[in-house]
This record gives C-alpha cells, structure tokens and sequence, in this order.
C-alpha cells in the first residue's frame, strides 16, 4: 500500500522568461487541486480482518473444507466467467457478490479479466491499453527486472502453492469500498478467503478511480507505477500465505513492502508525520489495526526495516524467513541467522539499523547505510547547550530516539536510568572527516573535549534492542548536558534544481512556502531568488497545517518587502548557481520557529526590466513527492473554478518558489548567520533514478576545486560532458537531459556519471527508462 496524491487538473499558463532581449515563451502547466480533494490508495489488510470477524463462521467453514479444481482453467481471451468478489463498505450486510466479467488476455502465468460494466463504459475506466500494461508489467518486465513481478517475487520469496490453475486471475473491477470522488480507496487486495470461493489464485486491482493504469505513470506521480506496486506488495502477501498462513503481521506486510523496492515500485513513504523519519521510537513490531491512519507509521517502519535486511542479507534472507520452522521474529536466531553463516543476531542487527538510520554511509561500515537513493534520514531532536540543560525522556522496546547538538564546545552528557541494562547510547561525531561512531557509558559523565573542534555535530541513539526481553517499557531516562553554547544557523530548504523560469501571475496571487519548524530557533532570516531588480511585498505567518481553507495562519511578520538591486538580469541558460538571491534580516522580529510557518508573498503588475514594478520570484521543480508538498499558491482568477489554493504541477513534479528559511538558536556570540560549508566531497544518487527523460545530480564540495563531471555509457564512452569549471565551496545541483555531447537524445539503458575534482573522483549508476 502506497500512498499518494491524487491529482485534479485545470490549467494554468506559465510563462518561462528567456532574456531581457527576447519575447517570453509560454507553457501550459497544471493546477493540482489541494489536500481536500485527494484520492490515495488505502490498506485493505484491516478491512479483511473486520470481515473476517463478522463473518468468522462462514469464513472458517469455507477454508477447511477448501476445493480444488482438477483441471486447468485454460480460459481464452472473450471467455466470460462470474468471480465472486466482495463488500469491503462499511456496515455491509453481505459478505460477497458476483462480477461478471470476460477474458481480455492471457499470458504465462497469468488471465486478466476485466468487470463487464468497467470495460469502455461512459468514464472510459479500462481498454486494452490497460489491460496490455498490467500483463506487461505481471509477466514480462519491472523497473528493476528484465522479469515481471510473477518471476521476480517467485526468484525472491520462493513459489505460491499453486493447487489450482497454475496461472493467477488477476480481476480488474471496481471493488466495492468507501471511495465517493476523493479520499482513501482500496487499490487491490489478495485474501485467501477468495481463492477458496473461487476455486482460483486471484488477485483484485482496482477500476475505480483508474486514472493510475490508464497513465504510464512516474515514480512520484503514481501512474501504472502505483497500480503495480499494489500488485508486487499483494502477490508476496498469495507467496507468503503458501508459507506461513499465521505470519505475524510486521514481517508479512515487511516482505511486501520490500517487494515493492525489489520489483522497482519504490520504497514506502519514509518522510511527512506518518513516515518514520518522525516516528523513530515505537516498538518495532507494533502494528495499529484500529487506526488507519496511524498503522502508516507502521508500514513506514517495516518498509524501511526489510529494506534494510534485504540489502545486508540479499534474497536469501527473505527466502530462509519464510522456510523457517519459527514464525515472527524467533525465527532469525533460532534459523535463519545460523543458516546464513553470520555471527550476527537480531539485537546485533536491531543496533545497526538504528545507527544506519542516521548516518547511512557505507563507506564508514557497511553495516551503517543503504545502498537504495534517496532514502530520508531520520530527524533528531535538536538540543542546545546553555550553561547546562536537563530533560527525561523515555524510549520503547526495540525502538530509538535521536538527539543532537549542533552548537557548542566542549560537551558533557549524562543519560541516567535506573533500567540502564535496557537503554543504550551510541554517539554519532561528525566533523572534517568520516563520522565516528562510539558507545557512550550510562550513569556516568561523558566528555567529547573534541565537540565544537575536530566534531563539530555529535547525535546520541538512545535505543533499546532486546526484542525478545521480558520487560515491554516504556524505559525512562534523564539527561544532563553542559558545555559553552555557540550560534549555529541551520538552512532550510526544499528545491533540489536550478531555477527553470517563472510563472505568470495575475494581480492579487499569493506565491508560498511552507517550512517545518525546528525545536529550540528562531527565524533569522530568508532568501528568495528574484528575475531581476526590484522588490515583492508579503509576510510571514504561522502555517495552519493545511492547504485549505488557508495556509496562512496568525500573522508574524506582516508587512515585509524583499529587494534585488542586481544591475544586470540573469539570462538564459541560467546561471549556476543561481545568482540573484536577496536576503531579508529577521532577527529583530524575534519570531518562533519551533513550529511551522509560511513566507508567502503577493503578486502584482510585472514588467521585464522595469525594477518599479513588482518582481517576480524564480520557480524550480521539487521532484521528491515523498517529502510533501510545501509550496502553495492562492490563484486570484483561475483558468477555471473558483479562487483558492492551488498546487502548480509540473511534467516531473510541482513548481516550487525558490525561497530558503535561516534558522538560529539565538545565540549573539556571531554577528551574522554562518551558511554551514560541506565537511567533504560527495556525488549523490541521481533523482529519480530511473529517469525518462531528465535527472538531477547533486554534489557538494568542502573547498574552491575544478569540477569535472562526464556521463558514460555501459562500455565506457564518454556521452555528455556537464560541467568542467572552477566551483567555490558549498553543494549544487546540475541537470542532464538524457542529450549527448551533439544535442542528441540517448537511447534507454544504463550510464554512469564521474566526478573528479581537487584528486577526489566517484562513480555512480543510473538508468534511463523510456
């Protein structure tokens, strides 16, 4: 189960400023409606588990006297067949019902049927297209595969008991849910109680809404990519039920949702208040079957955790779980464990997991990060040093909690617990070079003299990793920190290109940005990338955490005014970095940023080259969906419907507003805020990765170097050179459009990307999928 936002277009015209010496280029973009009207796949495990209690009896009776079909179904494509389907509403009164349907392919391993009254109706929900992409996608090829999802979970997990057909009935129909136009719907779903009624491996995707398989669809705006996922995650659930019918709820949804990284559908959402980046301490195997929007903390989780098992153990590890004799988490130790040669055991791995949550860098120890791109970091909880602090705090069974301090010399610390045997601290010194990772005492002072000099970050784990102990917690413990406070100032900042234009806004838009607040600061100042010379007028306000009525809460700052006195407007191609951003000075405003708030600003007449009239402020894309919308804009006079706040949406993502947030912890011991400089050269993945038809590469260099960076091919020929220039200190962005060195776009395949720069040089893969 993913989720997603939904998507509902009007049009909007954005208008791309080329130069001050030519005419502007127009472009149609999309106004993508807000969180109101959003429609995002639910999980249907929940609902089964209601229905299997209501109609404990009859479920009960139909799977131990379970049936099997002797002979192959051997159906061709125009057969017509009645499934047995099922009410998942709530308040039903009838458990199943029959969907007349008819054959519209056949493949290997497969029949795809599609609900009668679902097929070419007046909504046009299903044609052959979309019959033809999800038999493609089952049976011939993924996005990490030269295999469908059928080989690629079977060469994973191990094989479905096929005691029917050998071929699965995947039925495209509309499954009878909650879903009236917006809001949560069951996207498909495998239940063993369904095998049994209709004699047949069957699988249920959804019709209704269909707009997702009737799109090719991209990794961050859902598509077939969505509908799939949902098939890769439901297929391992038919593999999973052949081996372990009672499977303890976390590792068989793990599996799923690991299945979904293995077939290329991406991982589960890790960011947002659901994601686990925020909801790190929480008992490992906790799973919320009461609440349907807290149990996404927990698919966050255990899609992160199998992630994590996949990629140090491999599919053997996924494989040997499901062989075991154990069920649960005893069957690592008790088995799979000693069968896999490691030393390794599941506290051992639990420990690892927290700390590669954090520091993620292979390069320190393998064991400490993930190989999968991007993958959100967790967020810790930001403490000052001021003279001395205290705070209790307490932590779960087999989970963790995360605490740094970014400002300050010289730090002493003491976590006290009276249940010290269950509580440990690790700390995380990062500076210059590679983080250093140390176990800290408990109930004693710990010194890091080194903390504000050679480390100039320290983050402490405080976790607990005996799954199996007999207490459940929670552990509470106390902390005690002194030092010398330092000011730190910490950016805040959601583009990850370039900017690509501006839009055109009429007069009374409102352009915005919302920020998440951090623990402890205050707002210092911002920056917005303008067009040219001028100013734009605004304010500052507390976010009210939501997109509609208004985003726009209590007032902070109201009026104020950024101005660019730049002489010379950028022209095109853009400069990189971008190079008129104007600063406005906070400081004096005292303003909170413990808690979200929103810069937002007014749009009024705008004229190339005329600094008296009112400036525009320069758009980029935000590619990465996972980490939520923040930019937002109030659309005066829409192309159609009624003023409100819209999301623009672009071909790769949304438009965002190139404005920046500076956070400080107040402290007046340095004049101005310190933009904090990388400690080292690093190439990061590419995003997305796969790509059709561009991609963004980010870099980040500690000191002024020539920078080199060249695309290859599979065999090593050099295909685009990007950049070959002198770059002063600080991280960037640059774009490849899948064009070479001759303006010519490359074919689909594999390519790698070098960076050399001041004697460092690194590598990386990606992969242009058409």
């Amino acid at each position: 189960m993913k989720l997603k936002a939904g998507i509902i277009l009007l049009l909007l015209i954005a208008a791309i400023n080329i130069s001050a010496q030519t005419k502007s280029v127009s472009q149609k973009v999309n106004e993508e409606e807000a969180v109101s009207n959003e429609s995002y796949p639910i999980d249907a495990r929940p609902i089964l588990e209601r229905l299997e209690k209501k109609f404990a009896t009859e479920i009960s009776s139909a799977l131990s006297k379970k049936t099997v079909n002797p002979t192959a179904w051997n159906f061709k494509v125009g057969d017509k067949y009645s499934w047995q389907s099922f009410d998942l509403r709530t308040g039903q009164n009838n458990l199943q019902y029959s969907v007349s349907s008819t054959c519209r392919a056949v493949g290997k391993n497969s029949y795809i049927f599609v609900e009668d009254s679902s097929w070419v109706d007046i909504n046009k929900k299903v044609n052959q297209a979309v019959v033809d992409s999800v038999l493609y996608a089952f049976e011939t090829k993924t996005p990490n595969s030269s295999q469908g999802i059928y080989n690629t979970n079977i060469s994973t997990f191990g094989a479905t008991s096929l005691t029917y057909d050998s071929k699965i009935i995947i039925l495209i129909h509309n499954i009878r849910d909650d879903y009236k136009g917006s809001g949560g719907y069951v996207a498909g779903y495998f239940w063993a109680y369904a095998e049994s009624k209709n004699n047949a491996h069957i699988y249920y995707l959804d019709s209704n809404p269909l707009p997702f398989l009737k799109t090719d669809g991209t990794i961050d705006l859902g598509g077939l990519y969505t509908g799939m996922g949902t098939t890769a995650h439901e297929f391992q659930h038919m593999i999973h039920y052949n081996y372990h019918p009672n499977q303890e709820t976390f590792f068989n949804e793990a599996w799923s949702l690991v299945a979904e990284v293995v077939c290329g559908y991406g991982l589960y959402s890790q960011s947002g208040t659901q994601g686990y980046s925020n909801n790190t301490n929480r008992y490992l195997l906790n799973w919320n079957r009461n609440d349907a929007t807290d149990v996404l903390k927990d698919y966050s989780r255990a899609a992160r955790f199998s992630l994590y098992l996949y990629e140090q153990f491999g599919a053997d590890i996924l494989k040997k779980f499901l062989l075991s004799v154990k069920n649960g988490d005893e069957a690592f130790d008790y088995d799979v464990f000693p069968k896999l040669g490691t030393t390794r055991r599941f506290a051992d791995v639990l420990a690892d997991w927290f700390v590669a949550n954090y520091v993620n860098d292979k390069s320190v120890d393998s064991k400490l990060g993930y190989t999968y791109s991007p993958l959100v970091t967790v967020n810790p909880l930001g403490v000052d040093i001021a003279g001395s602090a205290f705070f209790e705090d307490a932590i779960y069974k087999a989970a963790a909690k995360y605490i740094s301090f970014t400002a300050g010399k010289n730090l002493t610390i003491n976590f006290n617990s009276i249940t010290a045997s269950a509580i440990k601290v690790k700390a995380i010194k990062i500076g210059s070079s590679a983080p250093q990772v140390v176990d800290v005492a408990m109930n004693t002072n710990v010194n890091f003299s080194d903390f504000g000099t050679s480390y100039n970050k320290i983050t402490f784990i405080i976790y607990h990793n005996e799954i199996n102990s007999i207490a459940s917690g929670p552990f509470t413990f106390t902390c005690t920190v002194s030092g010398t406070a330092v000011n730190v100032t910490q950016e805040i900042k959601y583009d990850a290109t370039e900017p690509v234009g501006i839009l055109t806004h009429t007069v009374g838009d409102t352009l915005a940005v919302h920020f998440d607040g951090v623990a402890g600061m205050k707002l210092d100042s911002i920056k917005v990338a303008l067009r040219q010379a001028g100013s734009v007028s605004g304010g500052i306000y507390q976010f009210t955490g939501v997109s509609r009525p208004s985003p726009l809460g209590k007032k902070l700052a109201v009026p104020i005014t950024v101005t660019s006195n730049i002489a010379t407007r950028p022209g095109v191609p853009y400069p990189i970095p971008w190079s008129n951003w104007a600063k406005l000075d906070l400081r004096s405003k005292n303003i909170d940023a413990t808690n979200s708030f929103v810069v937002a600003f007014t749009a009024g007449e705008y004229v190339a080259n005329d600094a008296t009239k009112d400036n525009r402020i320069m758009i980029t894309e935000m590619l990465d969906m996972n980490e939520g919308y923040h930019s937002y804009t109030y659309l005066n006079k829409p192309s159609s419907g009624t003023p409100n706040w819209y999301y623009i949406s672009s071909a790769n993502g949304i438009y965002l507003y190139l404005i920046r947030a500076y956070v400080s912890n107040g402290i007046t011991d340095v004049s101005e805020p310190i933009e904090i400089i990388p400690s080292s050269f690093t190439l990061s993945q590419n995003y997305p990765n796969p790509f059709n038809p561009s991609t963004v590469i980010s870099y980040q260099l500690p000191k002024q170097s020539r920078v080199q960076i060249k695309i290859y091919d599979a065999i090593g020929n050099e295909i685009r050179s990007l950049i070959d220039e002198e770059k002063s200190a600080g991280k960037y962005n640059i774009l490849w459009d899948s064009r070479n060195n001759y303006g010519t776009r490359v074919s689909s395949g594999v390519y790698f990307y070098k960076i050399t720069a001041d004697g460092f040089a690194q590598t990386k893969k990606m992969i242009l999928m058409k």
